[in-house]
C-alpha cells in the first residue's frame, strides 16, 4: 500500500498520463518500469542531448543564448522537469525537448508529447522567464515542430494533471488507452488485462 507520494511529478509523466492513463499508473503509482528497444533509443539521444549541460542564467542575471539539460521545478505547480535544450527568443526562452521517432500525421506534434513541452513552458513562466512556446525535435525526421501554449496542446482530451492524484487514493487503474502512436507498451504484460492467467 503506498503511504507516501513526491511532491513534484516529472513532466515527462504527463506525457505518460496523455498517452495513457494506465500506463500512467503503472509506472508512477505501482513503480513498474520495462525497458525496451524503444527506450534504449530514447536514453542514447538523450545522453547526446545531456552532454555538455550547464544551468541558465535567471532573468534578472542576464540572457540565455543555448542551455543543456536545465532542471526546474515549482511546487505551486507541482512539477518538476528536465530541458533538454532552452534557447534563447528575442529576449524570451524557447524550450526543445528531444524525441526519438516523428511527428504525428500532418507534422504535429503528437498530444503526448505537446502535453509535456507545455509543462515545461510553465515551469519557465513561473521561474520569470518569457515564453510563448516550446519545440520538439523528433529524432528520426530530424525536425522540429512548434508546440503553441494552449489548453488542447496541454491536456488534450485527457484529464487535467491536478485530477491524476485521485487514481493513486482509489486505487483503482484506468483502463488501456493510447494516443495511437506507439504499437506497444513498455509493460505489455502489465498493461494488457490478464486474459490468460499469469500475465500479473
Amino acid at each position: 500500500m503506498i503511504t507516501e507520494v513526491p511532491e513534484l511529478v516529472p513532466a515527462r509523466m504527463l506525457n505518460e498520463y496523455a498517452y495513457c492513463p494506465r500506463l500512467f499508473f503503472l509506472e508512477w503509482v505501482d513503480r513498474l518500469w520495462a525497458p525496451s528497444s524503444d527506450t534504449a533509443e530514447g536514453d542514447r539521444q538523450h545522453r547526446r542531448v545531456d552532454a555538455g549541460g550547464g544551468s541558465a542564467p535567471l532573468p534578472d542575471e542576464g540572457s540565455v543564448k543555448a542551455a543543456r539539460s536545465v532542471e526546474l521545478s515549482s511546487e505551486r505547480l507541482g512539477i518538476i522537469a528536465q530541458l533538454d535544450l532552452l534557447e534563447g527568443d528575442g529576449g524570451g526562452v524557447v524550450p526543445v525537448d528531444t524525441k526519438k521517432g516523428r511527428p504525428a500525421p500532418g507534422g504535429t506534434a503528437w498530444e503526448a508529447d505537446a502535453a509535456q513541452v507545455c509543462a515545461q513552458v510553465l515551469l519557465l513562466r513561473e521561474h520569470g522567464y518569457t515564453a510563448e512556446r516550446g519545440e520538439i525535435f523528433y529524432t528520426e525526421t530530424r525536425q522540429r515542430v512548434p508546440v503553441e501554449m494552449t489548453t488542447d496542446a496541454a491536456f488534450g482530451n485527457a484529464p487535467a494533471p491536478a485530477q491524476q492524484p485521485g487514481a493513486p487514493a482509489a486505487g483503482r487503474r484506468a483502463p488501456l488507452r493510447h494516443a495511437g502512436r506507439r504499437g506497444r507498451h513498455r509493460v505489455l504484460r502489465q498493461v494488457l488485462p490478464p486474459l490468460v492467467g499469469g500475465l500479473h
